[in-house]
């Protein structure tokens, strides 16, 4: 699930700073590998190409410290807990909670009407971003995800001092039937039980 949603986001920044994101360059773990791999394998015309970095996790200390080395835009999704919820059919359902910033980061030097003219990029931006999902998750193309989750998003001033940034955030639940496969893998260790 986390490397599904760290693919599917990679699709909107340009490619050109997709790799920079990997600053080992190879790892004794296998996904890192097939990971890049996907990454090359990607169209080579972004969706939203004027966004020039892409940064993903979960950790503030991991943002900045990726932040420190970038220079203009960037997409940074963020992915938070999960809310599992079963029926008394023994379904469940999976929600997590998401965040998806598109900010510019500003130099020293920037002055108030740079700040609103990044607001505003960043903004449209993010609105893109917002449609295309909602495009995906009309086509199916998203299991993760119904469009349901994307009508009830929030949009959030993305302004961070320490950060040197000015954005958008579009916060939203992404819901899926037990997109863990948790089920799965209970009914099999039911099997080896029995």
């Amino acid at each position: 699930m986390i490397i599904d949603l760290f693919l599917y986001f990679a699709k909107f920044p340009n490619k050109a700073g997709l790799h920079s994101i990997a600053t080992n360059g190879q790892s004794s773990m296998p996904e890192y590998s097939k990971i890049l791999k996907s990454l090359d394998d990607l169209p080579d015309q972004s969706r939203i190409p004027e966004i020039d970095n892409y940064v993903y996790g979960q950790s503030f200390d991991d943002l900045k410290l990726r932040l420190d080395k970038l220079i203009g835009s960037f997409l940074f999704a963020d992915y938070g807990e999960f809310d599992i919820l079963g029926d008394s059919r023994r379904s469940l359902s999976c929600t997590e909670r998401m965040a998806v910033t598109v900010a510019f980061k500003m130099t020293n030097r920037s002055d108030i009407l740079e700040n609103v003219i990044a607001s505003d990029r960043s903004l449209k931006m993010l609105t893109r971003i917002h449609a295309w999902m909602m495009a995906d998750s009309e086509a199916g193309d998203i299991p993760w995800l119904t469009r349901d989750n994307l009508d009830k998003a929030e949009i959030i001033p993305f302004i961070a001092s320490e950060l040197s940034s000015v954005g958008w955030t579009l916060m939203f639940n992404a819901s899926a039937p037990d997109s863990l496969g948790t089920h799965d893998l209970c009914r099999s260790f039911v099997k080896q039980i029995h």
